[in-house]
């Protein structure tokens, strides 16, 4: 297991209290300079914007929406495993346990303490879905708050997010029915002829690159526990599949990210 990555700069009092979610995250979509290529013309309509739970009329509701994202989930069961702490070697962070163990670290829920990893002392409580439901969604949307901005802070070298204007864009995608599918490689997508040209007529690089950052960071953000990635049968397409919940916290995280910058 690595060294946990640095925290950042003390948020806890912006997650003191749990803040009504945007009510529409497409209006915190950075501006963009024409449809990517990859993306559907037709982007996502209110109502797939809308939370399914409303979290001040039902916070039980909304506890237990939020305890089903894989990384909140995941993150629940980590700290349960280490307790009151565990040497480092027996912390075994399985491919699913990245995204909460990076959330878990990030908001100083969990600390390395010589070769123990033991529990921290938290920018707030961790709180019971059924005893606390209301501080569960608190300690919830912090997670997925963090886990975006380490994402964004880290850089993709590190195992993080270019974080784009194409990756939000796309992000707004995945909470349509069906979600957002994706040409899974490059080669596909030529294949397919579907990228642009440039003006000598090959395959325009900057479209390339376009596309492969973003799916780098779809890519990692699945890998995180934030979104679903399903190959198709034939391996030739991928489809992301998002929520709302995500979506609020993931844009919350980049207005915040450009605000410390």
């Amino acid at each position: 297991m690595s060294d946990p990555q640095p925290a950042p700069g003390d948020l806890s009092v912006v997650f003191s209290a749990a803040p009504p979610p945007a009510e529409d995250a497409a209006s915190l979509a950075p501006e963009q300079s024409g449809a990517p290529w990859f993306l559907p013309e037709d982007g996502p309509r209110p109502d797939d914007l809308a939370s399914a739970v409303d979290v001040d009329a039902d916070p039980v509701g909304a506890a237990a929406t939020l305890a089903q994202i894989p990384v909140v989930r995941g993150a629940v069961e980590l700290l349960a495993h280490v307790g009151e702490g565990r040497e480092a070697g027996e912390v075994d962070v399985l491919d699913e346990h990245v995204g909460p163990w990076n959330a878990l670290v990030a908001g100083r829920w969990l600390s390395r303490d010589g070769e123990r990893i033991v529990p921290g002392e938290g920018m707030m409580p961790v709180a019971d879905e059924a005893g606390d439901p209301a501080g569960f969604v608190r300690f919830a949307r912090a997670l997925l708050v963090l886990l975006v901005l380490e994402g964004l802070r880290q850089g993709p070298e590190e195992g993080g997010l270019f974080g784009g204007t194409e990756t939000f864009t796309a992000m707004l995608c995945t909470v349509v029915p069906g979600g957002l599918l994706l040409p899974a490689t490059i080669s596909v997508a030529l294949e397919r002829g579907l990228v642009p040209d440039d003006l000598a007529g090959d395959p325009d690089m900057d479209e390339i690159s376009r596309y492969w950052q973003t799916e780098h960071d779809l890519a990692t953000l699945a890998a995180y526990g934030l979104l679903q990635r399903e190959t198709s049968p034939g391996g030739e397409d991928i489809r992301y599949r998002g929520t709302p919940e995500v979506l609020v916290e993931a844009f919350a995280a980049l207005e915040m990210s450009q605000e410390l910058d």
